[in-house]
């Protein structure tokens, strides 16, 4: 329990660090093939794609392993992409204010990729995670060409969205 809550904490101040750099990916990413099969197969929001419009949506993309101490988003940076956190955990923090923690299956950048605005938080993993990213210029010529897919994605991103919502508008309630 001490030798991971140590982890823990070095993960978190290494991400204060990472969070004040510019954005990039340093790890590994793999596109196509079975494993982002499989992988998107997973993610309940896509539950309702068939087979071959999740082999489509290998084209905008890639997944990912990344570390504990990752940031996925920085405040103010433009953001070119979503992420789909498979199972795993992040840290929402606004100025360096601790605002909420993501676990589980999640998604991360859809209010970008909505609004088109700058980031208004750093989200980092706390713990290694697999990713899929969503390049959002890709996504949305795919979304245009396949209005079934983009249906099913906007629909997954509203009941996101609306979850959210009413966590904080009943928090303290």
């Amino acid at each position: 329990m001490l030798h991971n809550k140590k982890n823990r904490v070095y993960a978190l101040v290494t991400a204060a660090v990472l969070c004040l750099l510019p954005f990039t990916l340093s790890y590994a990413a793999q596109t196509g093939g079975s494993a982002l099969s499989a992988a998107l197969s997973k993610v309940k929001m896509l539950a309702d794609l068939t087979s071959a419009e999740r082999n489509a949506l290998q084209s905008a993309a890639k997944l990912h392993h990344a570390q504990a101490g990752l940031c996925l988003t920085r405040k103010g940076a433009a953001l070119d992409r979503m992420f789909i956190v498979l199972d795993g955990e992040a840290e929402v923090r606004v100025n360096g204010e601790f605002v909420t923690a993501l676990s589980g299956q999640f998604l991360v950048g859809e209010a970008e990729y909505l609004d088109q605005a700058p980031v208004f938080a750093d989200v980092t993993l706390v713990e290694e995670a697999d990713i899929i990213e969503l390049q959002n210029d890709e996504l949305t010529r795919l979304m245009e060409s396949q209005p079934h897919i983009g249906y099913v994605i906007m629909r997954g991103i509203a009941r996101i969205e609306g979850k959210r919502l009413r966590a904080t508008t009943t928090a303290g309630k």
